[in-house]
């Protein structure tokens, strides 16, 4: 029994993904530490193209674990959570794409297909 319940456990964790998410206080240093780049996502409840990114996007095995290699991700709700004034947006979902030093390399706003968002991630570690 127990062999089984480990290999439904195996199973699943080999299909299903999770970006891990940081804190927004220690992101930079983190960032740094692990010479990666922070991404910053601001989202509100309601917004359905935040929802797809978090549920589609997000969960695909491919992004999630490009994400966890590359990325410190950050995940900002405009409600709930408080935004840091250099991080201008004016519709969810924005993602920001920062360095080290909380300097912004790219805004981008709205929701993107994965292998678009994908493309996307490539592109700003090489910037």
């Amino acid at each position: 029994m127990k062999k089984v319940l480990l290999l439904l456990l195996l199973l699943v964790n080999s299909v299903m993904a999770e970006v891990h998410y940081r804190d927004l206080f220690d992101a930079y240093d983190d960032a740094a530490a692990e010479n990666k780049r922070v991404m910053i996502m601001i989202s509100q409840v309601g917004c359905r193209a935040c929802v797809f990114m978090e549920d589609e996007v997000f969960n695909d095995k491919e992004v999630a674990n490009y994400l966890n290699k590359h990325y410190i991700v950050v995940h900002i709700d405009k409600h709930k959570d408080s935004v840091p004034n250099n991080l201008e947006y004016f519709a969810t979902p924005t993602f920001f794409f920062m360095d080290d030093t909380e300097k912004v390399i790219k805004r981008v706003t709205g929701g993107r297909h994965r292998d678009d968002f994908l493309k996307l991630l490539k592109e700003m570690r090489k910037k």
